[in-house]
């Protein structure tokens, strides 16, 4: 392929316009957009559950230092 005269370059781009469209498309088949998998709506988190989590860690955290100082 001719780069360095720019007409030539145009010129071969248009005589295989066909050909690498044909090539683009059979490349984007390939990848099936069936196997892209939506996010799971339980792993987003709303603030209910975020906050539930943040007084549950609190908790787990106050009775490891109340282990701590028990022993």
């Amino acid at each position: 392929m001719p780069y360095k005269d720019p007409e030539r370059k145009r010129q071969w781009e248009r005589e295989h316009r066909e050909e690498r469209n044909a090539r683009r498309r059979t490349s984007t088949a390939e990848i099936e957009p069936s196997t892209v998998k939506p996010p799971r709506s339980d792993l987003i988190m709303n603030p209910r559950s975020e906050s539930a989590s943040i007084v549950a860690t609190a908790l787990a955290l106050t009775f490891m230092v109340a282990l701590l100082f028990t022993v």
